[in-house]
């Protein structure tokens, strides 16, 4: 496997802009960086590997390795205690536990300018709670229980320390004390969910939920430190401080009520705009009772920012044309064949076009769906998921990222994992490693034969555009969210990857404005537009995800929080935020099957005359049949056309997938009641079809139906007649001529 990682600044990019390159390896050595275009020219890592040609206008760079470490897990810090009256004093915050078990996770600590002299309470390994100061230490005589919310009342004086625990539901309470031979030092930093060691770090994670937290300059009971906490609002009385979980527009802040305004900062993305203890049962939306969800949800294992140094900045020529591209890092030490185990790399960049096309040129736009790339970044699911073999259908075979992946839990989780809590991971980041995001990654997801989709199987496109001749402009999800429309404004055509699952809701409206604006899309995937998603406000390459409601899901949302944090949507699928693909695409998602695809039956409506240049050049009945993600181009996950869910009742549907095997199932949201016949053979609503719609002021949308679909573009491997039918609608689709081709009423 590779000991080479590391990460870009920035997944798109301009010509003439800059790009940082972060790396970091086990293994001190010199190494080269190169810039590689994929899908043309003759180069090779691997012998099954993805085509490329060097840049050659951009010079190779000679870089010496060295290993930068991550300090995942997130917390709360707060500066500027020492000018507080903190000699007699009381910290009552709640607690919510979820994991109790393992290594000693920190809630509160106390520091200094000695951190060896630390105040710290703690959950031990055993389940108990441990009060700590210096070498001191007092344990409750039971473990605490995960998911009960209770106030942990902590008090200091010159002699002595003691922690009163109350169950916020029953009242029962228990105590512990620590004489102390000396006063306390004085206190400069306050860190909730975990503490701060001796290399500057942040240790001991606390893997659960933090609600409130109040500072007094004096002793306070536990009956009035729980009417504060749980009863009042603001700043309670007294008080030198009070800090705020509760979802602020700045994501990082954690703001202060109280009269010395010292405000904390929240590392590493807590989830906010989560259930606190005052949770009532009749608020779901956060923005209309943020006191109702005060409360952050900290992880060991949660990261947001590797924060790495640059090791090299690549510059990227004025006249650098857009496409696919990578920063390739070999170490000069490496195997001859360039192998993984050679110690290569390749972090992928995308470019955009230096200046948008003239009118009339023949120019095609493909945006790269960067959401879904950032969904399932570093997914452990091969590992870790619910049964990943019975979804294949076959032994999984575990690529050299997946055991890398095994070895680094710092590098953080995909939107398809769970903590170590078993909460539901909700964001991902891109200012990470993520070794899993390689031109040539196989993924057990696309079935028998070359493992490729999500970015490898979009780079099946890349290919067969570059073979094609066809003229074409990079771009992707991120420049969609931020531009909108606009982007596309200049194109008479889109492409779409065969995967764009996630996405905001600047993303889809800068689809929809296009379509309704007499664009015409060709969408040749499956699955898409599925999830709603959001992206952080201040930090770009962060997103949201809430797994609300229904729908394939590794995870489920808890009650309560479905709405994000990052901008204050309602989460979940697009369907059931009452924007079903097939309203605006034509299809929209019908379930899935991760071992092999089949083909594709013509419809009778497929011979109308309006849409005969789709099937110019293919005389047969059936095509499809053969690609290399399953073995056919209809499969892995497919989308159906569905007038009850808005596909347009004009809409011509081609064709359809030949009825898939017991491997298939359909879709949770599409049922009601479990029932035996959701498999393949018994559900006719469970296909891939192929859709041709309308859409206003001339354009028009077709649909493939499948993420397999790219799989017969290959050059080896592929299918002929996908190809030719690809191309076909392409240069139709590109043609200025206006296209009729709705069924008619009567037809």
């Amino acid at each position: 496997m590779t000991d080479v990682v590391g990460y870009l600044d920035r997944w798109t990019a301009q010509p003439g802009g800059r790009v940082a390159v972060h790396l970091s390896s086990a293994m001190p050595g010199a190494a080269t960086v190169t810039l590689i275009r994929l899908g043309r020219g003759e180069h090779r890592d691997e012998p099954d590997g993805i085509v490329f040609e060097a840049v050659d206008s951009v010079p190779a760079q000679a870089v010496t390795l060295r290993h930068q470490p991550v300090d995942a897990g997130s917390y709360a810090q707060v500066e500027g205690l020492a000018d507080l009256p903190l000699a007699d004093a009381s910290l009552a915050v709640l607690v919510q536990p979820w994991l109790v078990s393992g290594t000693e996770k920190v809630v509160v600590a106390l520091q200094g300018a000695d951190v060896q002299r630390s105040l710290r309470v703690a959950i031990d390994g055993d389940g108990r709670v441990a009060l700590r100061v210096g070498e001191a230490q007092a344990t409750s005589p039971h473990p605490v229980f995960a998911r009960r919310w209770s106030l942990w009342l902590l008090h200091w004086c010159a002699s002595s320390v003691h922690l009163d625990i109350v169950d916020v539901r029953t009242g029962r309470r228990n105590t512990l004390a620590l004489p102390l031979p000396t006063a306390p030092p004085a206190w400069r930093t306050l860190t909730l969910a975990g503490m701060a060691l001796q290399d500057g770090t942040v240790g001991a994670h606390f893997d659960g939920r933090l609600e409130r937290p109040v500072l007094w300059p004096s002793t306070v009971s536990c009956e009035a430190a729980l009417h504060a906490v749980l009863r009042q609002s603001g700043l309670p009385d007294g008080a030198l401080a009070c800090w705020d979980f509760a979802p602020h527009e700045q994501q990082s802040l954690l703001p202060d009520h109280g009269p010395h305004a010292l405000h904390g900062r929240l590392e590493q993305g807590p989830k906010r705009a989560v259930r606190g203890a005052r949770w009532s049962g009749s608020v779901f939306d956060w923005r209309q009772a943020p006191g109702q969800y005060a409360a952050a949800h900290f992880h060991r294992d949660d990261l947001t920012d590797a924060q790495w140094q640059p090791d090299v900045w690549i510059a990227l020529p004025p006249d650098l044309r857009s496409g696919a591209y990578a920063v390739r890092i070999q170490r000069d030490d490496a195997d001859d064949d360039g192998s993984l185990t050679g110690g290569l790399c390749r972090l992928p960049l995308f470019v955009r076009p230096a200046t948008a096309p003239s009118p009339g040129d023949a120019v095609v736009a493909v945006v790269f769906p960067t959401f879904t790339y950032l969904a399932y970044a570093n997914d452990r699911c091969a590992w870790f998921g619910h049964n990943p073999e019975v979804l294949a259908d076959q032994a999984i075979t575990l690529e050299p990222t997946d055991v890398l992946l095994s070895h680094h839990p710092q590098w953080g989780l995909s939107l398809y994992d769970t903590h170590r809590d078993g909460a539901g991971v909700s964001t991902t980041s891109r200012w990470r490693p993520i070794p899993g995001f390689q031109p040539d990654q196989r993924a057990w997801q696309a079935g028998e034969g070359s493992g490729r989709w999500n970015y490898p199987g979009d780079l099946l496109l890349v290919e067969w555009l570059e073979r094609e001749g066809i003229a074409w402009h990079a771009f992707t999800d991120d420049d969609l969210h931020a531009h909108g429309s606009a982007v596309l404004a200049p194109y008479r055509t889109v492409l779409t990857g065969n995967h764009p699952e996630y996405a905001t809701t600047a993303l889809l409206d800068a689809y929809r404005g296009f379509v309704a604006g007499g664009g015409r899309m060709i969408y040749l995937g499956g699955n898409g537009f599925y999830w709603k998603v959001a992206c952080h406000p201040q930090h770009d390459g962060v997103l949201e995800l809430r797994r609300a409601e229904d729908g394939n899901r590794s995870w489920a949302e808890e009650p309560g929080e479905y709405y994000h944090a990052f901008d204050g949507g309602y989460g979940g699928l697009w369907r059931r935020n009452g924007v079903a693909p097939q309203s605006w695409l034509g299809v929209g998602y019908s379930g899935q099957g991760f071992r092999r695809s089949v083909g594709y039956e013509r419809t009778a409506e497929s011979d109308l005359p309006q849409v005969a240049f789709v099937f110019d050049g293919v005389p047969a009945r059936s095509f499809g049949t053969q690609g290399v993600i399953g073995g056919g181009c209809a499969g892995v996950e497919v989308d159906r056309q569905d007038a009850a869910l808005g596909s347009d009742p004009l809409g011509i549907r081609l064709a359809s997938s030949v009825p898939f095997d017991a491997t298939y199932f359909v879709a949770n949201e599409e049922l009601l009641v479990s029932r035996p016949t959701i498999s393949g053979p018994f559900s006719p609503g469970l296909r891939a079809d192929v859709v041709l719609q309308a859409s206003a002021g001339g354009g028009a949308v077709f649909c493939t139906g499948s993420i397999a679909w790219v799989g017969g573009l290959a050059a080896v491997g592929g299918d002929p007649h996908v190809q030719r039918i690809t191309r076909n609608v392409l240069t139709r689709f590109l043609d200025p001529a206006p296209l009729e081709v709705e069924r008619g009423e009567a037809d």
